[in-house]
């Protein structure tokens, strides 16, 4: 961004690489300086006017008032605030803002101050305080058809909602508000009321009124909202009341009706209930154990042990001396086995006999078993008419709840009516005591004085701001200015090489009259040889020579753009100084449609180019001799038929090779490329072409259309000449040859 303004401040194009990347005071500050003219004018204007705005505008006294907002307070006693309590935030103070800056607000201090009929508000009363444009009625000017489709009426009044008195009291109301301002003073509980008069009384009388109106208001909130609310409680009170007494009437009711008895007497029913609970406990316990050792026997007989395993676990006296003979004969089998074979006698009988023992023992076991079984059925049925007997009771206790069900359904009803109507009589015990204690939630702390001195206008301030704005306005101005002329015309050679690409030879100085003394400019290089015009016309003739070493040019020639750009100067101009150069010189005019060069020779415009080029004359005759230079001249002459039809036959070729073998140097004055295409017919057949650009003037997209031009016609282009150039406003910009002509190098020349 610093580079693109230190670019538009020097006047450089985007094209041209800036010698340092960076930003460049010395070119912002040429830039202000050249157009300082318009700082000046910018600054002095927006100065003056707030000269005459802070002598002619009506003072203003502004008068503050400070209210501070209760972020707490003590009671005498503790109760409930009605809506909430007040808490002094943000939002709040953000909030009673607004309620102050409000229209409804405005309306109501409107009315309370009776400011509609004050002028300074309404001024619809008092014409002179109108703006200038709705003092009069410039609609009546119109014609009927204008004032139907602009108004809606022919007769210029605007048609509206609103009357006369409405619009009146409309526009007070927001005069009054455009006066008030209302802000929080830092992050404190304080409110800053200021309201601005044209009489300082009135401000403070105002500021004051507001203030108070803000705290009564807040009072006669609350009393509104605590009457409002101790109707409403009173109310529901009693409708509570009513609903208590019917629900309780209902129980009584429902009571005397079903024969329950009262709370406290104990039911036989649920007596017998819990006793035979615990008999069915009793008789699930002793079914489970009996449960318990059936299986325990029926699985071990199916266990590999069988009778044995089930026979050491039951408990039979029987089994038990079963057992014990088992036992007896087992040893006597053993004893014997080693004196007896096993088909002794007595062998034999040892083993019928535990046998029979254990038959018996089978027989023991599966009565025992048998026995078991049954003592598990009867521990059943025991169980199962328990079961009946406290179903049968239960039967009768459910019977009694269903109408208990309905009796505690109606407790509760009465339950909560009753809390409900407890809940609003405190309530509004509470309400009607606060009443008589309701406070604001504000406090002025500090009234409105009234002003001594006016705080609006501020003249030293205005003035001020006034001269800083018009300074920085005139500084934006110049800039916009700077980079609309960049834009437009050629400024240097810089400028000329990055758009079209093509060199600039020299810059040719604008001669004014004081430097001309009523001589010529084309006189003035004969009579100044060694001024910086000369010098610039020495440049061009050396670069020309210069442009192609591998051949002398001798035929140039030069156009422009549009007419008056300074070809035909420079061309009369570098004929003459080649001429006192010593060099054979010729200049032809070759604008045959509006010729010049006859008057700066001083010939008559006849028997020339064209009677050439028709082959009326030979060069010889045509030729004529500047007296003051010594240069041949040929004129323009008068040409009856189209002039691209004579520089496009052979004769025109002929002649340029005659006066190329003949003269040093021919310099040929053509017509602007803009106007005509002479010079694109001409431009193949020279050396080459001068182009001629004037100096901040020629459009650059005009001379680059030109130069494409010739260029496409076959014209090789020697370079680029920028005339008539202001040197001193030149300078100003800084450019690397913005000094040729000027300060330190103007010493080398006698202008």
């Amino acid at each position: 961004m610093a580079r693109q303004i230190t670019r538009i401040a020097a006047g450089v194009d985007e094209g041209i690489p800036m010698v340092e990347d960076q930003l460049n005071p010395r070119a912002l500050l040429r830039a202000l300086w050249r157009r300082k003219a318009v700082i000046i004018a910018t600054t002095g204007l927006l100065t003056s006017l707030a000269l005459i705005y802070s002598f002619t505008a009506t003072p203003l006294y502004q008068a503050e008032t400070l209210v501070r907002i209760q972020s707490g307070k003590s009671t005498v006693i503790e109760l409930p605030e009605i809506g909430g309590t007040f808490e002094a935030d943000a939002s709040t103070i953000e909030s009673e803002i607004e309620l102050l800056e409000s229209a409804a607000f405005a309306s109501r201090m409107v009315d309370e101050l009776g400011l509609v009929k004050d002028p300074e508000f309404n001024t619809s009363l008092d014409p002179e305080r109108l703006p200038f444009w709705k003092r009069y009625d410039w609609k009546a000017y119109l014609p009927s058809r204008a004032q139907q489709f602009l108004f809606g009426s022919a007769d210029g009044a605007v048609t509206g909602p609103l009357e006369d008195g409405a619009s009146a009291r409309l526009r007070t109301i927001q005069n009054f508000s455009a006066k008030l301002n209302v802000a929080q003073v830092s992050r404190s509980y304080v409110l800053q009321i200021r309201f601005s008069s044209e009489e300082s009384e009135k401000s403070a009388r105002i500021a004051n009124t507001v203030a108070n109106a803000y705290i009564v208001g807040q009072l006669q909130t609350k009393y509104a909202a605590g009457n409002e609310a101790t109707d409403w409680l009173r109310d529901r009170v009693e409708e509570m009341r009513q609903k208590l007494v019917a629900a309780e009437q209902r129980i009584v009711d429902l009571k005397n009706a079903k024969g329950i008895a009262s709370e406290g007497r104990i039911d036989p029913i649920q007596q017998q209930i819990g006793q035979i609970n615990g008999q069915l406990a009793q008789a699930q316990a002793s079914r489970a154990e009996a449960e318990a050792r059936f299986n325990q026997v029926q699985n071990l007989l199916r266990s590999s042990g069988g009778i044995n395993a089930a026979s050491n676990v039951l408990t039979s006296p029987l089994l038990a001396d079963l057992r014990r003979q088992e036992t007896e004969l087992s040893r006597e089998a053993s004893e014997l086995s080693g004196i007896y074979g096993p088909r002794h006698p007595q062998m034999v009988n040892i083993k019928n006999e535990a046998r029979s023992v254990r038959a018996k023992m089978v027989e023991e076991v599966e009565r025992i078993v048998q026995d078991l079984s049954n003592e598990v059925e009867i521990a059943r049925a025991r169980e199962r008419e328990i079961r009946a007997n406290l179903a049968s009771l239960e039967s009768q206790v459910r019977g009694q709840e269903v109408s208990s069900v309905e009796l505690r359904d109606l407790e509760r009803e009465a339950a909560s009516a009753r809390q409900i109507y407890e809940s609003f009589l405190q309530r509004l015990s509470e309400v009607s005591e606060t009443q008589g204690l309701q406070q604001a939630d504000a406090s002025i702390l500090s009234p409105a004085d009234v002003p001594v001195d006016p705080a609006w206008p501020n003249k030293k301030l205005i003035v001020l701001l006034a001269f800083a704005g018009g300074l920085v306005i005139g500084c934006v101005l110049a800039f916009v200015v700077e980079r609309w002329d960049s834009d437009f015309g050629f400024r240097s050679a810089e400028e000329v090489q990055s758009a079209l690409g093509i060199r600039a030879l020299a810059l040719v100085p604008d001669l004014t009259r004081r430097e001309t003394k009523d001589m010529s400019a084309e006189e003035y290089i004969l009579k100044k040889p060694q001024s910086a015009f000369a010098e610039s016309l020495q440049r061009i003739r050396t670069s020309i020579f210069l442009s192609d070493r591998s051949r002398t040019t001798r035929t140039v020639l030069v156009t422009s753009s549009v007419p008056v750009e300074g070809k035909s100067l420079v061309s009369a101009s570098l004929a003459r100084q080649s001429a006192r150069s010593g060099l054979n010189t010729l200049l032809i005019d070759a604008d045959l449609r509006r010729p010049r060069l006859h008057e700066v020779v001083r010939v008559s415009n006849t028997n020339g180019l064209a009677d050439i080029l028709y082959g009326d004359l030979s060069l010889a005759e045509a030729m004529r001799t500047d007296e003051k230079s010594g240069m041949k001249f040929v004129p323009a002459g008068m040409a009856p038929v189209s002039p691209p039809d004579l520089f496009r036959s052979d004769r025109m070729r002929m002649l340029l090779d005659q006066v190329s073998s003949r003269f040093d140097l021919v310099i040929i004055d053509s017509p602007p490329v803009g106007a005509v295409s002479d010079s694109l017919i001409l431009s193949p057949m020279v050396d080459r072409t001068l182009y001629v650009v004037r100096w901040q003037e020629t459009p650059r997209n005009v001379a680059q259309a030109g130069i494409q031009q010739v260029a496409d016609a076959g014209g090789e282009i020697a370079g680029v000449v920028l005339s008539r150039v202001n040197i001193r406003k030149h300078a100003q910009y800084g450019y690397a040859d913005s000094g040729s002509y000027s300060g330190y190098y103007g010493k080398y020349y006698q202008n």
